[in-house]
């Protein structure tokens, strides 16, 4: 018999407690505490377990209180709303951009059940995920190391591979205990403890050389490592180890607006300096790299920085180079004038 969600989720944390205490006897009040429910609602979601689902759910007398005699695995049909089934049209359609992926290989079986199941249990009409139109995710070159570091994160061993840089034809081999695996604008990044240079490096996947990642029986002792608290203050992948700096961005009325709906940064309230019909004013506490100097250049004349004088330096910089090269391509009638 199916089960609504709030139902299941008290089933589930009664079948979880058991299961955690091998055995031993918990208290009638201990559950009515974790399951947040009446005595007569307690009782009966134990019978319910008990008849339909098979769960060996026994008393101890003595003890005063409810046990598994062994190890069970609760399995219950859910009601789904049509809100839920919505949801999970949406999920599966999300899913579904990065089949392509080697990562997510393993999960295409998963989805196309699920999305089986979702599309058994709805009205065709209602399969809200055909309205919804995602920004196609292409292949990605190096996101077939992806599962290789993983494994290596996983068992804690280092991987050695070749790294070529776009601009250089130098290879450059490192030992790499990686921390952790980073997405960023459809490309994959690894950061992880480089054991030659002894400090924290980002490496993306795209430029290791093919042939060249092996990941070893080596394991070594890293220190810990935060990746939220590393990637935090900067933009994108490129943290540099260099602290935040106040950066001061003066955006017209209509980008304001923009930035406000969907900000490539995160502020706070007390960040906003001027909001008015003529300018929006920000302070952002953030790493400054080349990331935010192309986001700042993306917005072209709807953002002006106001400071650090180095960051103003660097955008100024870039735009000039950019505009040299359109002047160097007219006067010589070449597009590709350097």
């Amino acid at each position: 018999m199916p089960v609504v969600k709030n139902q299941y989720e008290r089933l589930k944390k009664i079948n979880d407690y058991l299961n955690s205490w091998g055995g031993k006897p918990k208290s009638k009040a201990d559950l009515l505490k974790r399951c947040n429910c009446s005595e007569r609602t307690f009782r009966e979601d134990i019978r319910l377990m008990r008849d339909d689902y098979g769960a060996p759910i026994a008393y101890d007398y003595r003890l005063q209180g409810y046990y598994y005699t062994h190890p069970f695995e609760l399995a219950v049909p859910v009601t789904l709303t049509s809100k839920d089934l919505a949801a999970l049209h949406t999920a599966v359609a999300t899913l579904n951009q990065f089949k392509h992926v080697n990562l997510f290989t393993d999960l295409r079986g998963t989805v196309d059940k699920i999305d089986k199941a979702v599309r058994f249990r709805s009205n065709p009409a209602d399969n809200f995920g055909q309205y919804i139109l995602f920004e196609s995710v292409p292949y990605v070159k190096g996101s077939e190391w992806v599962e290789a570091f993983l494994q290596a994160i996983h068992t804690r061993s280092v991987v050695q591979f070749d790294h070529q840089r776009f601009e250089t034809e130098i290879r450059k081999s490192h030992r790499l205990f990686p921390y952790a695996i980073k997405e960023h604008r459809n490309r994959w990044y690894v950061v992880g403890w480089q054991l030659d240079y002894g400090a924290v490096r980002v490496f993306g996947l795209d430029r290791l050389v093919d042939g060249s990642v092996y990941v070893t029986d080596d394991t070594f002792e890293a220190p810990a490592f935060d990746a939220d608290l590393y990637f935090r203050q900067a933009l994108g992948v490129a943290a540099y180890d260099n602290p935040p700096e106040d950066v001061v961005l003066s955006f017209t009325r209509q980008q304001g607006l923009h930035f406000q709906a969907q900000p490539f940064y995160p502020f706070q309230t007390e960040d906003i300096l001027i909001n008015n019909d003529e300018e929006f004013r920000v302070k952002l506490s953030i790493i400054v790299n080349k990331e935010l100097v192309y986001e700042l250049a993306r917005l072209g004349n709807g953002v002006k920085v106001i400071s650090p004088p180095s960051l103003i330096e660097s955008l100024t910089n870039f735009l000039r180079q950019a505009l040299d090269r359109y002047d160097q391509a007219t006067r010589s009638g070449s597009p590709f004038a350097d």
